[in-house]
């Protein structure tokens, strides 16, 4: 039996695995740590792929100088020494997590990776006598057993208690004003990590026992050990998908930043059209996050606010935003129709109005944003209006 997980379940998990990856690769692969989460997961889809009878068949088809039964159970044994490689780079990013310097994270990675690869050598030499009988390691048993899942099993509590140590150090410093997500987090996580460290070192111990007892294994098929990394497997890229889909939507700006954004445009570009002189200068080139774009627009809105409340005439109404939404902004269209027309100020610069009440007020982001998307939300209701009293900004001529 080659994988116990059905081809119906574990072909679209596989397809999404790979598409996470190439996604990750692609748009998260800058930081020291998406790098390391990248590498984990490539290492996790090869495991999957070794297992998978298309392609044990197809390495025992292509490597014709070594028996087919012996270069399909060579597959199946290498698919732990991907499983081990895959924990030393999670182990790598829980080091980063313990507070380690990042510049070394790389020269740290490569002795995790050696581990791994010792690790896994050994397996595959342990492993040898099972491959001669076209066995699994738990059907052929005995002391190579033993040593093959020790050598498997150590860097997994490793791991594991590493991970566990981490995450109590964090709920037990955790600041109290932490989100009770956070801490829901960390206990599953200090709970999971609790639960492999245990099974880690308690596996080993079973087959010595059984080897000792001159039992056979528990389970011969080794179907647990197959679903529990399956599982793994799938609940891990689940998490790093997360901030895969949170930039897919940033950049496309189907987030809640990049909504704001679309629903302040229309103000804010016949704001600055009228007041081209307060649009702040962009640095470099390139895409601009969405929580960027927002706090300009933001900025650009007010500042050219604070200049075209000089073209009304009573100029705390304007500030103050009395009447409503929709009377302040036909005010806003008023003044951007006599700044076009060349009209001089009402109001000096040398004396303004003191910046008070609604918009021009220091309140906090929140409030600020909420009151701008409300008057977005009327300004095409004084466009109209505007249109309709013959008014002509530049937004009447567009």
């Amino acid at each position: 039996m080659t994988s116990p997980i059905p081809g119906l379940i574990a072909w679209p998990v596989l397809i999404a695995a790979l598409v996470i990856v190439v996604g990750r690769c692609l748009l998260l692969n800058h930081k020291v740590v998406d790098q390391l989460i990248n590498c984990a997961l490539l290492a996790a889809i090869s495991g999957i792929l070794l297992r998978e009878a298309w392609f044990e068949n197809l390495a025992g088809t292509l490597v014709w100088f070594a028996d087919y039964d012996q270069v399909v159970q060579f597959c199946r044994q290498l698919s732990f020494g991907s499983i081990l490689l895959s924990v030393a780079y999670i182990y790598g990013i829980a080091k980063l997590w313990d507070g380690a310097e990042v510049t070394d994270a790389w020269k740290r990675q490569r002795r995790y990776t050696l581990v791994a690869v010792i690790a896994t050598a050994v397996i595959l030499i342990a492993g040898i006598p099972a491959r001669r009988a076209d066995q699994l390691i738990d059907q052929a048993m005995g002391w190579p057993a033993v040593i093959a899942w020790t050598a498997f099993y150590i860097p997994l509590a490793v791991i594991a208690f590493a991970i566990a140590r981490i995450s109590f150090a964090e709920l037990r410093n955790a600041d109290p004003s932490t989100q009770w997500r956070e801490r829901v987090v960390c206990l599953g996580v200090l709970g999971l990590s609790i639960c492999l460290g245990l099974d880690a070192i308690t596996t080993p111990i079973i087959t010595a026992v059984a080897v000792i007892g001159d039992h056979s294994a528990h389970d011969p098929e080794m179907i647990r050990k197959a679903w529990i990394f399956f599982i793994a497997h799938v609940v891990a890229s689940a998490v790093v998908a997360i901030p895969l889909v949170s930039t897919v939507t940033a950049r496309i700006g189907w987030d809640r930043t990049g909504r704001y954004c679309r629903r302040l445009h229309p103000l804010w570009a016949d704001l600055t059209a009228s007041t081209p002189e307060i649009v702040l200068p962009i640095d470099g080139l390139g895409h601009v996050e969405p929580s960027t774009r927002l706090h300009r627009m933001i900025i650009e809105i007010h500042d050219s606010l604070l200049q075209l409340r000089r073209y009304v005439p009573t100029a705390d109404t304007l500030i103050d935003g009395r009447g409503g939404a929709v009377p302040y902004a036909v005010q806003i269209a008023e003044a951007i129709d006599a700044k076009s027309a060349g009209r001089p100020p009402l109001v000096s610069n040398a004396n303004p109005t003191p910046g008070k009440g609604y918009l021009l007020a220091a309140r906090d982001p929140r409030t600020d944003l909420q009151q701008l998307l409300e008057l977005a939300s009327a300004w095409p209701c004084a466009r109209r209006i505007a249109a309709a009293e013959g008014l002509t900004p530049p937004f009447a001529q567009r």
